[in-house]
């Protein structure tokens, strides 16, 4: 079970609650705090029931963190939760974020071959921004992913897929 601070106690119940407002309020402090504790709480909110004000906010706050401590645990949130339509903008945040994800390609190439092709695009974009720091076994680990799973790949998607396929390997 996560360990809160009294403070973060607070913030999850106001996320929990029914107040936009108050909860965008919350968002606001959790990004001054800098609390990586609290992304798992604010991502269960990225969803159609919350207003979109407070997804909004979230979404940005992905998109500013800097901490590098963050990028795992957005990457298994990306793994085990659901962001439906907000998902491609969920990974746009990634790579807006500018955080390195290099240890993470396979979860992005996972969204690259099971996600539309805007979230396609974007899990490319965090790729292609990540593979510079990656090791030799994470990029071969990654193109075997890829290949493995190329005949999943829609006619739409194929032409990016290449291209994602030329750039993993000639990285």
């Amino acid at each position: 079970m996560q360990k809160y601070t009294p403070i973060e106690k607070e913030w999850i119940i106001a996320l929990e609650g029914s107040d936009p407002a108050r909860k965008i309020t919350v968002v606001h402090e959790i990004r001054n705090s800098g609390s990586i504790n609290m992304l798992p709480a604010l991502f269960s909110l990225i969803h159609k029931k919350t207003a979109p004000e407070v997804r909004n906010e979230i979404l940005q706050l992905v998109g500013e963190i800097k901490s590098q401590e963050a990028a795992p645990i957005i990457a298994a949130s990306l793994d085990k939760m659901d962001f439906g339509d907000y998902l491609h903008a969920f990974v746009a945040a990634c790579w807006q974020s500018r955080l390195d994800f290099s240890k993470h390609l396979q979860v992005f190439a996972g969204l690259f071959i099971q996600g539309d092709y805007r979230t396609a695009l974007e899990a490319f974009t965090v790729i292609e921004e990540s593979i510079i720091n990656a090791s030799d076994i994470e990029i071969a680990e990654c193109i075997r992913f890829l290949k493995d799973a190329e005949c999943m790949i829609t006619d739409e998607k194929m032409p990016l897929f290449r291209e994602l396929r030329r750039v993993v390997e000639n990285s």
